[in-house]
């Protein structure tokens, strides 16, 4: 009796290993066109995002060099106003001094 069992059983697993690998292939079969679909969107996404990384990198260098200038140019401008400056007060003591002697002059003059 324990014979038969073990015959039976070993019959049944052997037809359910069959069935299931039937069933593994199937279903690999079937989830291959899915597995296409979906690396090939992937894919698609993925050169999109590196296309869009090399404008970026592109974009920055670009940008990083015209800081560089524009850095330089504020320099420059700030060199010429700062000399800008000093001559307007060297213009300014002239000035004053100039109004200082004309004030001592008249002053002279009225004496």
């Amino acid at each position: 009796m324990f014979e038969t069992i073990m015959k039976e059983y070993n019959q049944n697993k052997k037809g359910l290993d069959k069935q299931d690998e039937i069933l593994r292939r199937q279903i690999g079969m079937l989830a291959e066109p899915m597995t296409k679909k979906v690396l090939h969107g992937l894919n698609a996404n993925i050169a999109i995002l590196h296309q869009n990384e090399q404008i970026i990198e592109k974009e920055t260098k670009q940008l990083l060099k015209e800081t560089a200038q524009l850095q330089k140019e504020s320099q420059q401008w700030q060199i010429l106003y700062n000399n800008l400056n000093e001559t307007l007060k060297k213009v300014g003591d002239i000035v004053n001094f100039a109004q200082i002697i004309e004030n001592e002059l008249q002053e002279l003059c009225e004496s």
